[in-house]
């Protein structure tokens, strides 16, 4: 295919426009963008893939509870709630069966019919929800919303499942990405308190006469009896006896 017909090819211009997002979602995970912020660029994006989507918003699964993340306008909200009230809805049925969903007004009314009723209220006629999974603990639904009758067709089906197949890829990456910074974060705060949990230990068997397993022993019961992080309770006790250890100034 050639320049021009590329241009006056509509597929063409959608895969295109999903090629840009995709870049974009890829420099803001590079600048260490959270997934609210990630999550907001793609449903802006998203919206302007889809030519008769009027909103869109991204519902994510966690704890039990469904809550809608991030929207483009109001009526997602409204939408989504009228969803979790029934129990039943398109974002529901994506985020459950893992399958792509897409319904116009007939379809919504014989399969959700309180969901419907709220969507008639606002003027919404058609559907499409995608799943997304972006870990074991964290899912939802990409949803999208259109005051058009048959808004949404197989072709925006295909795009849309392409395009957050993709997204989960990259959120993937960005969430272990993150937990590894975390993990290393913590291994540093450990690394520096360990001469303060040395010198408690130290500290525990000179006093009872323990040995060094034995007065750690004794450090970490008495960690998990008050609830407090092992290197504060070593902490807390070098600094009470460092007054003590503190050699006597010399008199004038």
């Amino acid at each position: 295919m050639d320049g021009d017909m590329a241009e006056n090819d509509p597929l063409c211009g959608r895969v295109g426009e999903i090629a840009v997002a995709l870049r974009r979602l890829s420099d803001a995970l590079d600048e260490g963008d959270e997934l609210p912020e990630l999550l907001q660029r793609l449903v802006g994006n998203i919206v302007k893939i889809v030519p008769d989507a009027g909103s869109a918003g991204v519902t994510l699964l966690r704890d039990g509870r469904l809550e809608t993340e991030v929207c483009s306008t109001p009526l997602v909200y409204e939408l989504d709630h009228a969803q979790f009230l029934a129990g039943a809805g398109p974002c529901l049925d994506a985020a459950r069966s893992g399958r792509v969903v897409r319904a116009d007004r007939a379809e919504m009314r014989r399969r959700w019919p309180q969901f419907w009723e709220r969507a008639e209220q606002f003027g919404t006629a058609s559907t499409l929800a995608a799943p997304l999974r972006i870990d074991d603990e964290t899912a939802g639904s990409f949803n999208l919303y259109s005051e058009h009758d048959h808004g949404f067709d197989s072709l925006d089906e295909t795009l849309v499942e392409v395009f957050t197949t993709a997204v989960e890829t990259a959120l993937r990456q960005a969430r272990r990405g993150a937990r590894a910074r975390t993990e290393i974060a913590q291994l540093g705060r450990a690394l520096q308190s360990r001469p303060t949990i040395d010198r408690a230990v130290g500290i525990v068997m000179a006093a009872r006469g323990l040995t060094a397993e034995e007065a750690f022993a004794v450090l970490v019961r008495q960690s998990q009896h008050e609830n407090v992080k092992l290197r504060d309770v070593a902490a807390r006790l070098v600094a009470r006896l460092a007054p003590a250890c503190k050699p006597a100034r010399p008199e004038r």
